[in-house]
């Protein structure tokens, strides 16, 4: 855009033109003449702005207010493909950790079964407490067998047979009492262990579908325009120029020589009257 060119018409008042006799035709000379002849005007209430250019020729006045509004609407475009892009791309990042921490938490879980050679932990002390209870059960029918022949038949020859298996019995279910607690070799720190994996890789799957479910935002976002600039009333070319209004300058010349004059006469009367 010829902005250097807009301002200084043959045309144009050797003082309103740009640059001016006293002026060197820097470019914050420029910039502060041309923040005069272009006014953005906002109405809070409306929210409609308004955009006002002057220039010497007309052509020049509509041709700027075009070019401005075109490249203010490419600027709001480029605003809304940068926030779009920057959404999309902290989304995306998100979801890589996501999914980096689903992989970890599945990584521990398995190095955890390799080490311990045990799928589910929970589920190995299911299976030795039903053993624990069988063999409870077992004891106890062997306990009152063991009473029974005692009473009927005291110097029965079953009676070491079945001594020896309660003893055994007993050291096999203390051996399996110590598989799930009170020992270093027990299961139940196992299954802290193993249920602390199973939580970290349910946190992980619940971040990795939040990650996701933003970054389906962030893609539905994206195809919508957040910002936008319509134009309610296209700029025109003015069929007269509004400045300079010369009615008015003749009145203001008028006026201001006609104080001067009688500034003037009212001073060289009271320099008569001194003087006689």
């Amino acid at each position: 855009m010829p902005i250097r060119g807009y301002f200084d018409r043959p045309e144009a008042d050797v003082f309103a033109r740009f640059p001016a006799p006293w002026q060197t035709g820097l470019f914050e000379e420029l910039y502060r003449y041309y923040s005069q002849r272009v006014q953005v005007i906002h109405n809070d209430t409306t929210g409609i702005t308004v955009l006002k250019t002057s220039a010497f020729r007309p052509e020049d006045a509509y041709a700027m207010n075009v070019k401005l509004l075109e490249l203010g609407s490419d600027r709001l475009s480029k605003m809304n493909e940068r926030a779009r892009g920057d959404a999309i791309r902290f989304a995306t990042a998100e979801v890589g950790n996501a999914e980096q921490r689903m992989i970890d938490a599945q990584k521990a879980i398995t190095l955890f079964r390799n080490k311990e050679l045990m799928i589910d932990p929970g589920q190995n002390s299911v299976s030795l407490v039903e053993l624990m209870s069988r063999l409870s059960a077992e004891l106890a029918a062997s306990r009152a067998n063991l009473a029974e022949t005692k009473e009927t038949a005291p110097d029965s020859s079953s009676i070491p047979f079945i001594t020896s298996r309660i003893s055994a019995l007993e050291e096999q279910l203390k051996l399996e009492q110590g598989k799930i607690a009170g020992t270093d070799g027990s299961i139940a720190p196992r299954i802290a262990d193993y249920e602390a994996l199973i939580l970290q890789r349910e946190f992980s799957n619940k971040a990795l579908l939040s990650a996701l479910d933003s970054l389906k935002t962030a893609r539905a976002d994206a195809r919508r325009q957040q910002l936008y600039l319509e134009v309610v009333v296209p700029a025109n070319r003015p069929d007269k120029a509004e400045l300079p209004t010369e009615l008015k300058n003749i009145t203001i010349v008028l006026l201001v020589t006609s104080i001067g004059y009688l500034l003037a006469w009212l001073l060289l009367t009271a320099i008569r009257d001194h003087s006689s």
